[in-house]
């Protein structure tokens, strides 16, 4: 049986709470609890773990801002979602919501369809999060005990100065999956894997052979072509002229740990493409928007010759370019024709709403989405918004963003246009080469059309 997840709706008026809990109890998914105070939320809150806490702002007492503060700062419920669900439209009020606290803001009287959707997007991520904790925790804990057997569960190998292997031990054989007559006499490159760097072993090898020792990271490959991690101290042993005459490797298993990691890498991948495609849902769009567009600035980042790790955050992080759009109102979002000039000043803000979202974080791939959504409506002349940044002083990961966001934009159907045909978009992207765009990205976009349409073809429902 599905767990059920338990949500607290905190609302004065009992009508608000019956409507709500009799919209959300037919998904079958949640139990659901109510008070009709800040003060008794913030004792319910007590009683029993919540998943989601929907809240209401005007209520006499603590009203919903203040109620979200005391939630907020109480360590033991501060990790819980909160969704001000309130009469309040205003800009002011739900900029002051994301300020106390909530993760979202629904405008009564709500869509019953977006409430559920909204509801299940964060219960979704909140469960994703406390899993993700959890391993994460698990993970520790295996470390530690690791460490406690780290003399027993070691394999240990000895080269000479040629790198020549002299001996292993089982562990070694285990790990390699090689017997002991397969390896001695041979070269440690049989290990070597292409997902390693020549600039690790160059290190490796400049720092044992000046008498250092050396720790480090390495991923090998098995006999039978399986990868295998393990953390290695490399020791040169010196005889009593201090000559070094033979190297020690001794190194620490910890494959699991790593495809562990990977997994949780994958996890977090996994949330903010969901939280990226709420931005698009909001906007009766595809989530398919936002696949396309992180694969597409992975693509055009390796072209511009960024470095594997920020290739790895930017495709991660990409998908999270709009999404302050889940603050615009639907009336602007959803408009099929040409915005006002008032409207697409309140649609520019989504930029600035999406950097609020994320800025607080101290974790680096949130930081990274925050500059994303922030730069990414900002153009190589210096006449994009919200700042009017130009040149360089527009971030890689907003230059690239913008151009892919365009690109798969124009050749999309979008609630306000019809698709482009692809000449007809890059027609227009370079005539926006040096104002909208770097010169050099769109060039490199043209150079990879094929590998970018196939990109644009496959997620394409």
């Amino acid at each position: 049986m599905t767990k059920k997840h338990n949500i607290l709706i905190v609302d004065d008026n009992t009508k608000n709470i019956q409507l709500a809990a009799t919209v959300l109890k037919s998904t079958d998914l949640y139990n659901i609890f109510f008070s009709t105070s800040g003060e008794k939320a913030i004792e319910q809150l007590k009683l029993r773990n919540y998943s989601l806490i929907l809240l209401d702002i005007n209520m006499p007492g603590l009203n919903g801002y203040e109620t979200a503060s005391i939630i907020k700062k109480n360590p033991s419920t501060r990790h819980i979602p909160i969704i001000f669900l309130s009469a309040n439209a205003n800009k002011d009020s739900i900029r002051k919501g994301f300020e106390y606290g909530g993760e979202d803001y629904i405008t009564k009287p709500f869509d019953e369809l977006e409430l559920i959707h909204r509801v299940k997007t964060h219960v979704d991520l909140f469960s994703a999060k406390e899993e993700l904790l959890q391993e994460v925790n698990e993970t520790k804990t295996l470390l530690n005990q690791y460490k406690l057997a780290v003399d027993a569960a070691s394999s240990v190998s000895k080269a000479d100065l040629d790198g020549n292997i002299t001996y292993v031990n089982d562990k070694f054989c285990e790990l390699s999956k090689y017997s002991k007559e397969e390896l001695i006499g041979k070269n440690h490159r049989i290990f070597r894997s292409p997902d390693i760097g020549d600039e690790i072993y160059k290190d490796m090898w400049d720092t044992i052979a000046n008498k250092g020792t050396w720790n480090g990271l390495v991923k090998n490959v098995a006999k039978d072509g399986s990868n295998y991690y393990f953390e290695a101290t490399i020791i040169p042993i010196v005889n009593y002229n201090n000559d070094i005459v033979e190297y020690i490797s001794i190194r620490t298993d910890i494959t699991k740990e790593m495809e562990l990691q990977n997994d949780i890498v994958a996890t977090q991948e996994e949330v903010l493409h969901t939280l990226g495609e709420l931005g698009e849902w909001r906007s009766k769009e595809t989530g398919d928007h936002v696949n396309r567009v992180s694969l597409i600035s992975e693509l055009l980042a390796k072209e511009y010759g960024c470095t594997n790790d920020n290739v790895a955050l930017l495709k991660m992080a990409s998908p999270m370019h709009d999404i302050g759009k889940v603050v615009i109102p639907d009336a602007i979002l959803l408009k099929p024709d040409k915005l006002t000039d008032e409207e697409f000043e309140t649609m520019k803000k989504h930029t600035t709403f999406g950097w609020e979202i994320f800025n607080k974080s101290k974790h680096q791939l949130l930081q990274t989405a925050a500059l994303i959504s922030y730069q990414h409506h900002e153009k190589w002349d210096g006449t994009g918004y919200p700042r009017g940044l130009s040149g360089e002083g527009i971030h890689i990961f907003g230059r690239i963003t913008a151009i892919a966001d365009v690109f798969d934009a124009l050749t999309n159907d979008r609630v306000y246009k019809k698709a482009w045909s692809v000449e007809e978009t890059i027609e227009y992207i370079i005539s926006q080469k040096g104002t909208a765009f770097e010169p050099k990205l769109v060039d490199l976009l043209i150079e990879n059309l094929d590998e970018i349409l196939k990109i644009k073809y496959k997620y394409n429902k």
